[in-house]
């Protein structure tokens, strides 16, 4: 050395850095742990989402299934009178006096019918659920209601019209809004008249309280003329400026996991799905109240953690199949007074 300084000799063992097995072994299985806390934790945030989505889904659908009934619900009989215990409902409409006439002959029982359906799978047959202890419960419903015209009575001189079954008047309207008649209405084009058999052809005036035929239209004079059913065996006023509304009937189920509605003209026509992920529906009808009570039964997709149970919220009477048990299903409630009834 040119200092003259001798280093020191190196050592024979020296400290390297680096971890024992054993250190190796407890971060191995530290990682392991964390990394499994970490999967598990996406995993649960992935489950729990997936299922407030799918139930959120759910939820939604049995919305909008309620949010297409209940004003039609709650319109029904308007206009229409109705006695539980008499014929004059099926009077009204003809029933003894027509060979043609609305509604069909299966629909005997007042502006509301409550449908039990076939015992198993989807209702594809209609038939009239029994009333028990007061109560008729089913499958699917059927509503007669009134939908609002635009469209008022304009009388002679403002006095009331006094009409007597079988008889025709012919009226002069008013128009309070947008009016669209002859959308309204099934009007022949060539003859301006319409066919006594089919539903869409009848209307209401509130304050006398029975339905009427519209058996012919003047566009250009903006005129109707009505009469009541023959063999009704009864005479109405029909008031000034009583605001006339469409008579209309529909039919509400679950078929093929959707929500269907018929619409009644001449005839039922062909079903529309409205609502998809409806599973099943329950209707109870309590004539004495005219409390009508439905329950939606609605999936948001197949269930991640395998078969559910049956939900409290369903009715005991209501089916069940067990194919709902692989659904994230919602249960939606609602019971609504019928007023007009």
């Amino acid at each position: 050395n040119r200092l003259g300084v001798n280093p020191s000799p190196p050592s024979k063992n020296p400290l390297r850095p680096g971890f024992s097995l054993v250190e190796l072994l407890i971060a191995l299985v530290l990682s392991a742990t964390v990394g499994l806390v970490v999967c598990q934790t996406a995993q649960s945030i992935l489950f729990f989402t997936t299922r407030a989505s799918s139930s959120a889904l759910a939820w939604e659908r049995g919305q909008s299934v309620l949010s297409i009934i209940k004003p039609r619900a709650l319109h029904a009989g308007f206009g229409v009178t109705y006695e539980r215990t008499g014929d004059v409902f099926q009077r009204s409409f003809g029933r003894n006096g027509e060979k043609s006439y609305p509604p069909p002959g299966d629909w005997s029982c007042g502006p509301v019918q409550i449908w039990r359906g076939l015992p198993s799978g989807p209702p594809t047959l209609w038939d009239l659920a029994p009333e028990i202890d007061g109560v008729c419960r089913g499958r699917g419903l059927a509503v007669l209601y009134a939908v609002p015209s635009a469209l008022s009575a304009k009388l002679p001189n403002n006095k009331p019209l006094w009409m007597e079954a079988g008889n025709s008047k012919t009226i002069n309207l008013t128009i309070s809004g947008d009016s669209h008649i002859k959308d309204r209405l099934p009007i022949n084009e060539k003859t301006y008249k319409t066919d006594i058999a089919n539903l869409q052809s009848w209307v209401t005036f509130p304050l006398m309280g029975f339905p009427v035929y519209v058996s012919e239209y003047q566009e250009k004079k903006e005129e109707l003329t009505i009469r009541l059913a023959t063999g009704f065996g009864l005479s109405a006023e029909l008031h000034p400026y009583d605001e006339m509304h469409y008579l209309r009937g529909e039919r509400f189920q679950a078929k093929n996991n959707s929500f269907q509605s018929e619409e009644l003209k001449a005839k039922w026509m062909t079903a529309e799905d409205c609502v998809e992920g409806v599973l099943e529906m329950s209707f109870q009808w309590t004539p004495s109240k005219s409390l009508l009570e439905v329950w939606v039964l609605t999936t948001g997709g197949q269930a991640p953690s395998g078969k559910g149970i049956r939900p409290k919220e369903w009715p005991a009477e209501a089916p069940w199949r067990a194919e709902f048990e692989l659904h994230d299903w919602a249960v939606v409630r609602e019971a609504w007074v019928l007023k007009n009834l």
